[in-house]
């Protein structure tokens, strides 16, 4: 288990690679370098993006393109360095004593890496010059994609492009891709990204990793050329082609999970690119009302929280439970003094996955019904619950923002909860979060939601080892008033945590199972 969490002192390490590779990239010795391989990357992406059969393959059990890497290979791969040097030899009539030795003590083992690649078509709410500008501006880019994104950071802009156009932009980033569980670690990549203008139409925006002209031992990830061909079709409408292209080394997971191609496939990226795009063009329309945007902008934000803090990224130091059975259930805090829209104060995130024999549409049809929340959230446990509002998408009527009332008691108030459901191509999400009376007042009146104070937890349902299988995962984040430091966690508050989770799992197990 200790392999699949973060060391405490690696965020600082971490930092202090970044400003030195920023450095780096901006080097005149490096630029060249950067730009031809970039430049390469591009060109690949879009006949990539643009080819059908033999380079793509339908896959009929993973509902999407996979490449075959044969054609691949005889099309764009370069021959190995070591294959290249046997055929040099020959071709100058040299003999063996000439050839490689392979067994000199001085060769280095390479460590092997899986590839994983994919492509998927779909059509979005945007034009391709917005599309084209939220995938280079590094924070919109992570804010859109937040469920798969957990740490994205620019490291320097090789180009710039023309004046307000985009075409022919390169930069160097640093991104962590993420599962929604504190069980699986995200994949750490540093890579250019390049935006070309192929025609009037036709944008293309490509990723490359740089570890030929950076080495780096610690990356177990490569970018090969991915990203996105995007084609403008009707007013506001246009058709991105997406195409996910990694090398992966050391894709060791949890034994409770599949290996997650399909987290990391191209369709799920679609998924997530049509839900948000849906979900702006929606904001910009007049009939929604100043009051279904405030509550819009403030679901997206719970979120972004929920899915920032349910990872194992570099971020978020996660501690096994200090309990007798509990290893799988992992707890970190944080201290928030002047953070916009985060409570204030020392907030304790606990999160776990567990395996359940069920279908992921049956644990989320439960999950995602505000209706249900009475029997599984234990401060609702048995009590009255009243819709208030709900705003679905057009596209899927899964996708939806609500708040619901938990009717009040003689010993409790009321207490309003905001929820949203949806999915992507890979898992399935409900995020809530307690809002106070006023603060819900202040919403549906239509008034600006940033300043209201918010903390993300929910579920997010992903897929077993088989159709009646799925993994669920639970993340509750709260503040708990009683620390007075982010770095002890009393044992009063351990076992309160811990009680919280195993109770949460039962009552869901006993409503789904049974």
């Amino acid at each position: 288990m200790e392999d699949l969490l973060q060391k405490g002192n690696v965020n600082s390490i971490q930092r202090a690679s970044d400003l030195l590779m920023s450095v780096l990239v901006c080097a005149e010795t490096h630029k060249a370098k950067i730009t031809g391989q970039s430049f390469a990357a591009s060109e690949e992406l879009r006949q990539m993006a643009q080819e059908r059969e033999p380079l793509w393959i339908f896959d009929v059990d993973k509902s999407f393109e996979v490449l075959n890497f044969p054609e691949y290979n005889r099309r764009f791969s370069s021959l190995d360095p070591t294959l290249e040097e046997i055929i040099r030899v020959i071709t100058m009539g040299g003999g063996p004593a000439e050839l490689p030795n392979f067994n000199e003590s001085g060769c280095t083992h390479v460590q092997p890496c899986e590839s994983e690649a994919s492509r998927a078509i779909g059509v979005v709410s945007s034009n391709p010059i917005s599309l084209v500008n939220m995938f280079m501006d590094v924070i919109e880019w992570s804010r859109i994609f937040s469920n798969i994104v957990s740490k994205a950071q620019n490291l320097g802009v090789l180009w710039k492009g023309q004046q307000g156009n985009p075409d022919g932009v390169l930069q160097v980033m640093v991104a962590e891709f993420h599962v929604p569980s504190p069980l699986v670690r995200s994949r750490e990549m540093c890579f250019a990204r390049s935006c070309r203008q192929l025609d009037f139409d036709t944008w293309v925006v490509a990723d490359v990793s740089l570890e030929n002209i950076f080495p780096n031992p610690m990356v177990k990830c490569q970018r090969r050329p991915s990203g996105c061909l995007i084609q403008a079709l009707q007013e506001g409408l246009s058709m991105v082609t997406w195409v996910e292209h990694n090398a992966v080394c050391n894709n060791l997971v949890h034994s409770m999970f599949v290996k997650p191609v399909f987290a990391f496939s191209a369709k799920r990226w679609i998924s997530s690119l049509e839900r948000q795009c849906d979900r702006i063009a929606t904001l910009t329309k007049p009939g929604l009302g100043a009051s279904g945007k405030s509550l819009q902008n403030l679901a997206e934000r719970m979120v972004r929280s929920f899915n920032a803090n349910i990872c194992s990224n570099q971020e978020n130091a996660w501690r096994p439970l200090p309990i007798a059975g509990a290893q799988d259930i992992l707890i970190k805090t944080s201290l928030n003094i002047d953070h916009p829209g985060i409570p204030c104060g020392i907030s304790v995130t606990i999160a776990t996955s567990l395996h359940l024999n069920v279908q992921q549409n049956d644990v989320f049809d439960f999950l995602r019904c505000e209706q249900n929340r009475n029997k599984w959230d234990i401060l609702s446990y048995g009590l009255a619950i009243r819709d208030i509002i709900r705003i679905s998408s057009a596209r899927n009527s899964t996708d939806c923002v609500s708040v619901v009332l938990v009717e009040p008691t003689e010993n409790r108030r009321a207490v309003a909860y905001l929820h949203e459901s949806f999915c992507d191509s890979t898992g399935y999400y409900v995020v809530y979060a307690p809002i106070d009376i006023p603060a819900m007042d202040h919403i549906m009146e239509g008034k600006n939601s940033e300043n209201v104070s918010i903390l993300g937890s929910g579920f997010a349902v992903l897929p077993g080892k088989s159709d009646r299988e799925s993994i669920l995962t639970i993340g509750f984040q709260i503040i708990d008033e009683e620390l007075n430091s982010p770095e002890y966690l009393p044992p009063q508050s351990v076992l309160t945590a811990h009680r919280l989770m195993k109770e949460t799992i039962s009552l869901i197990k006993t409503a789904v199972i049974s």
